[in-house]
């Protein structure tokens, strides 16, 4: 009898062992979303922690991993793992840190909103990831340029150093939804935040949907961007500055629920000065914007490009609604950096846009400045403009884009860039491949937006 006892006494225990939460997190009692859930808040200082999918997550206030480069820690998480934010909460990997968010086509992460009903942009802060790559907003000489990630008001976390290849970790296969809570008036965090973070962390497959600030917004540093997704954001769709030197290809950004002035891109090098050093110069590739300004007059521009910023675009799509321009150009020093003769009679070649299709359904294809002292020829470069009405607007068909009749078919041509990250060779412009079976949004992505 007690034999008998003591087996039944096991195997309660085992059973209870193989339910319960993860080290360093906190059983609630409750199950959200099918599944037994457990809290994950505090600071997490040299540790290793794997988030299992049999769990729901519930994150809770400023959520850390790591030490500022010491102390450091992992946040493993496995695939079809969902965190739910509470209000106010947020997630920040710190310098030396790593994230690896793991999902599949099948299983993605999926970091939401625990408030599950009324869903709007908002409702929880985002995450945030700091790395040591090399920013622009300090004097110039200064050895180590640091800056302080914004939003974040207490122990503000800093980022920036001189490691463009440091490595962050992996999001892979992931939806961030209904995030940018306003921590304070008119201070909101974005869906993805990435402040200085380097080449060897891996960014692919990444939906933001909408987010009460930014989609993902990009401070300095060399990270690389593919498969992107981004869906309604309250502000602007891709936001950069502080010197991002980084590739992006294959990205769909679809602006339309906007409270803000919104853009598809706003892109920044330095307030000032605009021509601080490293200067902001991504190259872009396999980008379709769509402004929806009928629902939102307050939608400026599908590519903002100002500060001094340069910029590598092939292959895009701008279309739509957009109340100044599809394309903008602003300030002085953008323009000269974009490729116009300066007075000391110097060439510059710091922006072109090739490739690339441009329609807009109202305002201007491009800012009317860009017509005077400065002209369009000297940095843009399309393909079949005069056909661009031939194109069906990639607004009325999901994410697709034309069949294979249309001019963005066999008028792309990927940029050679020297390193490992390679752009993927296509012969298409926009982020979609006009055939079915290419759909790389399929499985993981979030389109009901």
């Amino acid at each position: 009898m007690k034999l008998k006892n003591f087996f039944v006494s096991t195997i309660i225990l085992l059973s209870w062992k193989a339910l319960a939460c993860p080290n360093n997190t906190t059983a609630r009692n409750e199950n959200i979303g099918g599944k037994p859930s457990c809290t994950l808040s505090g600071n997490h200082l040299n540790e290793i922690l794997n988030l299992k999918s049999d769990f729901s997550y519930v994150l809770e206030g400023d959520t850390r991993f790591g030490g500022d480069n010491n102390n450091s820690s992992i946040l493993n998480i496995e695939p079809g793992t969902t965190i739910y934010g509470a209000p106010g909460s947020f997630l920040v990997i710190l310098r030396g840190s790593k994230i690896y968010a793991n999902g599949t086509s099948v299983a993605p992460v999926v970091f939401t909103a625990l408030q599950r009903e009324n869903l709007r942009p908002g409702l929880w802060g985002g995450v945030v990831v700091n790395g040591n790559a090399r920013i622009n907003n300090c004097k110039p000489g200064t050895s180590v340029c640091e800056g302080s990630d914004e939003g974040i008001k207490e122990n503000v976390p800093l980022f920036g150093g001189n490691n463009d290849a440091d490595n962050s970790g992996k999001i892979k296969y992931t939806r961030i939804e209904y995030a940018g809570y306003e921590l304070s008036k008119d201070n909101e965090l974005n869906g993805l935040t990435l402040y200085g973070v380097g080449s060897a962390t891996e960014i692919d497959y990444v939906q933001i949907l909408r987010s009460a600030d930014d989609g993902i917004e990009v401070f300095g540093g060399t990270v690389n961007l593919r498969h992107i997704i981004i869906s309604d954001s309250d502000d602007d769709g891709l936001d950069w500055d502080m010197g991002w030197r980084g590739y992006a290809q294959f990205v769909w950004i679809d602006v339309n629920n906007g409270s803000e002035e919104s853009n598809g891109i706003e892109a920044d090098n330095l307030k000032s000065p605009m021509t601080a050093e490293p200067r902001s110069n991504p190259t872009l590739s396999n980008v379709t914007i769509v402004g929806h300004n009928e629902k939102n007059p307050r939608l400026f521009s599908g590519i903002l490009l100002r500060r001094g910023t340069g910029a590598q675009i092939y292959n895009t799509i701008v279309t739509g609604t957009f109340k100044v321009a599809c394309i903008n150009l602003d300030d002085e020093e953008t323009f000269r950096f974009a490729g116009t003769k300066a007075e000391n009679g110097v060439v510059q070649t710091g922006t072109k846009i090739v490739n690339t299709l441009v329609k807009c359904d109202a305002g201007n294809n491009f800012d009317e400045q860009a017509t005077d002292l400065y002209p369009v020829s000297s940095w843009f470069k399309g393909i079949n403009n005069e056909n661009a009405n031939q194109i069906v607007d990639p607004k009325l068909i999901d994410f697709y884009l034309p069949e294979e009749t249309s001019p963005v078919v066999g008028a792309g041509k990927v940029p050679v860039v020297s390193g490992s990250w390679q752009f993927t060779p296509v012969d298409f412009i926009g982020a979609f491949s006009p055939y079915a079976d290419e759909d790389w949004s399929l499985g993981w992505s979030n389109k009901a937006h």
